[in-house]
C-alpha cells in the first residue's frame, strides 16, 4: 500500500507542474433581487495581474445572462455587453423583461476574448440571484434542454425575439435539421440583426415599446413565409 501511494505522488507531481496557470475567479458583485429593465452598475473585477500571461491573449471579456432552466444545467443563454476592457471593472447592466420568467434564479457570466474574436475563452459565473419583473414563459426547447440560441451571436435585447422564432418552428425535437431548422436559425439571425445594440455596450436608447415592435414584425414575416 505505501509503495502504491509513493508511486501515485512520483505521477501526480509532474501532472501538477505541467498544469497551466489558472487565473483567479472574477469578482462579480449582484444585487439582490436583480429587477429586470432596470439599469445596473455592475462591479466585475477579473482580477488579472499587469504581468499575468493571459494578457497576451485576452484583452476583453464579454458579459454574459446565464439561466437554468427547470431539471437543467446553468449556462450563458445572450450577451449584456458585448466587449468591455479587460481592466474596466464598472459594467451597465440592463436585462430586458423578456428574456427570462419572473422569479428565474439568474446568474452573470464572463468569458475572457481578444477584441474583435466571435467566441470567449470559457465561462466565469457569479453567484445566483433572483430576476424579478420578468415575463418570459419557458419554450419547449428550453425545457426539453436543446435551446440552439448562441449566446455568443444573440444579446439579451433578442433573446424574447428569438425564444420566439423556437416557438414558431420547433414544435417536436425531430424538426432541428431540414427547411424547419433553416427558417428557425434565419428568423434568429433577424432577431439579433435588428435589435442587438451596435455598440459594445448595453442597449439604453431603444425603447421596449420599440423592441416589442420590431418583435411583432419578424413574427409576422416568418408565420407569413411559414405558409408559403
Amino acid at each position: 500500500m505505501e509503495l502504491i501511494s509513493f508511486l501515485l505522488r512520483v505521477v501526480a507531481f509532474p501532472l501538477l507542474v505541467a498544469l497551466p496557470t489558472v487565473n483567479a475567479t472574477p469578482a462579480i458583485s449582484l444585487p439582490y433581487p436583480f429587477e429586470a429593465d432596470k439599469l445596473y452598475d455592475l462591479k466585475i473585477d477579473q482580477k488579472i495581474a499587469p504581468n499575468e500571461e493571459v494578457r497576451k491573449r485576452a484583452n476583453a471579456y464579454r458579459v454574459y445572462l446565464a439561466l437554468t432552466p427547470p431539471g437543467w444545467g446553468t449556462g450563458p443563454v445572450c450577451w449584456l455587453a458585448k466587449e468591455v476592457d479587460l481592466d474596466v471593472t464598472q459594467v451597465n447592466v440592463t436585462i430586458p423583461a423578456d428574456a427570462a420568467p419572473d422569479q428565474s434564479r439568474i446568474r452573470i457570466s464572463t468569458a475572457l476574448l481578444k477584441k474583435g474574436a466571435p467566441r470567449g475563452m470559457g465561462f466565469s459565473y457569479s453567484s445566483r440571484t433572483t430576476l424579478v419583473g420578468a415575463n418570459a414563459t419557458w419554450s419547449q426547447k428550453e425545457l426539453d434542454g436543446r435551446n440552439h440560441i448562441d449566446a455568443e451571436e444573440v444579446s439579451c435585447w433578442a433573446y424574447g425575439c428569438a425564444r420566439t422564432c423556437q416557438v414558431t418552428y420547433y414544435t417536436t425535437k425531430d424538426e432541428e435539421d431540414g427547411p424547419i431548422g433553416d427558417k428557425a436559425y434565419a428568423c434568429v439571425k433577424q432577431c439579433a440583426k435588428d435589435l442587438n445594440p451596435r455598440s459594445d455596450g448595453a442597449m439604453n436608447g431603444m425603447s421596449m415599446s420599440r423592441i416589442l415592435a420590431v418583435v411583432v414584425m419578424i413574427g409576422s414575416i416568418h408565420m407569413v413565409l411559414g405558409v408559403l
